[in-house]
């Protein structure tokens, strides 16, 4: 707390803050930019991770590795058996 506290009475962040944001921005926009959705839940994603920071992009990372995942499993699906006689015994 006394941390944040710092940067509250002297108004500054450091370097490094800044540019890790920078890259976690950039590292979204990445992923984000060929992914399959509307560009409203794009710029969601952005100011998400623009607002929270660390927590935010590991919270985008989990929902894009489920969303490709999830996709993987509907392009491997079973496809129904063949149509005809059941039953394993002689015809």
């Amino acid at each position: 707390m006394a941390a944040l506290i710092v940067f509250v009475i002297t108004q500054s962040t450091p370097l490094v803050m800044v540019g890790l944001l920078v890259v976690a921005l950039y590292l979204v926009w990445v992923d984000v930019k060929d992914e399959p959705v509307d560009f409203q839940i794009k710029a969601w994603w952005f100011l998400f991770v623009l607002l929270t920071h660390v927590i935010g992009y590991l919270v985008f990372r989990v929902w894009i590795a489920a969303r490709r995942h999830r996709r993987k499993q509907e392009a491997h699906a079973a496809s129904p058996g063949p149509r005809g006689r059941r039953g394993g015994g002689p015809a």
